[in-house]
């Protein structure tokens, strides 16, 4: 057996230091070549459930909305307002809504969020999750639905997927 020189030893302990502190170099060409297993299928993302909706004055409304997003492609929720429960629950247009963009989330139980919805711009309030710029009118319905990130392979584009729809909510 022959005995390791200084250079060769330095050689595998750099390449071995690189292999750790890079690990997509070694994944990305086995996951890009080697991987022949994989859907287009897209990842169906859980709707939230409106729990209230509360009249703050000054066409500012609080909403609470318990949810669960457990995948690493969730992004965030999109608010849907009109002046029946069928027309937000079902728009003719699903990108027509007001987005909240909260990205990637680890969560895996269910959660409370507080949405403040105020077509100002001023800062966030103290609990409050996300704003939401839109104006919303007492007696209109209004619906979530959850932003997944979708993503086509095949002309290397990404748009968001919306998930079914909430319960509706009448704004007081």
């Amino acid at each position: 057996m022959a005995e390791e020189t200084p250079r060769s030893s330095r050689a595998k302990m750099n390449i071995v230091s690189f292999l750790f502190r890079c690990p997509c170099a070694v994944l990305f060409p086995f996951l890009v070549i080697g991987c022949t297993n994989y859907s287009t299928t897209a990842s169906v993302q859980a709707p939230p459930t409106l729990i209230s909706v509360v009249n703050n004055g000054n066409s500012n409304f609080t909403i609470k909305v318990r949810a669960q997003n457990p995948e690493f492609i969730f992004q965030g929720y999109r608010l849907y307002s009109g002046i029946s429960e069928k027309e937000v629950q079902n728009p003719t247009d699903l990108n027509l809504g007001s987005d909240c963009i909260l990205g990637p989330s680890t969560l895996v139980q269910p959660t409370e969020y507080t949405f403040e919805i105020d077509p100002s711009t001023k800062a966030n309030a103290t609990g409050i999750t996300c704003r939401i710029f839109a104006t919303l009118t007492p007696g209109t319905y209004i619906a979530m639905r959850t932003l997944g990130l979708a993503i086509n392979l095949q002309n290397s584009s990404s748009s968001f997927k919306v998930s079914t729809s909430s319960n509706a909510l009448i704004v007081p």
